[in-house]
Order: structure tokens, then sequence, then C-alpha cells
């Protein structure tokens, strides 16, 4: 008998939290750590926003967006920029784990002009890396609708700021842990 309780008490052991997350725009091989894939949801337009997730650092991604190129590539096209972003969470992950990703509108952001807001339904896959086909990478969209109608859209300012955070919680039978990066677009002239 007490060698069947032993093992009753191994079995009982439990299992551990994900631990050491990080998101990677990649599954396997190699790219770019605690970085994601930026990609404009409406492929026709020439986007300024799109990124490769090569020029993240220590998880955050910053970039200067010309007002003049939003009015070349958006007027005539579309009346908001629509991101969809690619990622895969990696780490320590037990058997049995569940993710949930995420995209909000970070506490930076600070526009004269325009709203944010944010699309769609979070994935639930380790690998939301796909853009193509049924597949819309993490699910959730980050959305800028510009100012103005038709008569012409009121785009932000200079110095105005459109902070964005992709995060990823993983969850086993032992407990939960996330991981997030930071994406910062600062308009300028």
């Amino acid at each position: 008998m007490i060698g069947v309780a032993g093992c009753a008490q191994l079995g009982g052991a439990g299992v551990p939290a994900p631990s050491n997350l990080r998101i990677t725009d990649f599954s396997s091989g190699s790219g770019n750590t605690d970085a994601v894939d930026i990609q404009e949801n409406e492929e026709s337009i020439s986007s300024p926003f799109s990124h490769d997730g090569s020029g993240f650092s220590s998880g955050t991604y910053s970039a200067n967006i010309n007002i003049g190129t939003l009015n070349s590539n958006y007027n005539g096209n579309a009346a908001a920029v629509t991101l969809e972003f690619g990622g895969f969470i990696d780490g320590t992950i037990p058997a049995g784990t569940t993710f949930s990703w995420d995209v909000a509108t970070g506490s930076n952001t600070s526009l004269s002009a325009g709203t944010t807001s944010i699309i769609g339904t979070a994935s639930t896959t380790q690998d939301s890396l796909g853009f193509s086909g049924a597949d819309d990478g993490v699910g959730k969209k980050a959305r800028l609708t510009f100012g103005g109608s038709k008569a012409g859209f009121v785009f932000p300012s200079p110095n105005d700021v459109w902070h964005i955070e992709v995060s990823c919680t993983a969850t086993s039978a032992g407990g939960s842990a996330s991981a997030q990066v930071d994406i910062e677009y600062t308009f300028v002239l």
C-alpha cells in the first residue's frame, strides 16, 4: 500500500505555471525576440505602420509616422488604419496550457484628432503568426479612425502618439504568466 500511496502523491504533485515567457515573431529557426510583426489589414495600402519586427528593442518598437504620407496613402483608400499583429508565445510551457492574446490602446496614447479602438476576437493559439487567408494573427486589431469626413480627413497632429500593447497570457493548471510588447507611433511633419 505504501507504493500505491506514493504514486498517488506524485501524480498530485501538480503542473507548474508557465514561465520565462516572451513574444517572438517566429516559431522555429531565427527571428526577433520580444517583437511582433505588424501589417495593415488593407493589404492594398502601402502603410507606413507595417513592420517586420526587426526594430523592436527591449520589447518596444517606436517609429515616426509622416502625416503627409498618411494623406498620400489613405486619402481615397480608407478612413482608418487597421493593424494586425503576428506573434508566437515562447518559454517554459507545460502540457495542457491555454493561450489568450490581447491588443490594447496604451496609456501613452495622446491624439488631437481621430479615435482609437480595438476590434476582432482574441486568438487562443500559441502560434498566431499568420496573416493570410482566414488567419489574422493574434486576432484582435488596433484601429485609428481619422477625423473629418468625405470632404477630407483630419489626421493626428505633430507629436501626437498612438501607443499599442500586444500581450499573451498562458495558463496551465499551475497558474498563469504573460508577456507584452509595446508599439509607439509618433506623428511628425
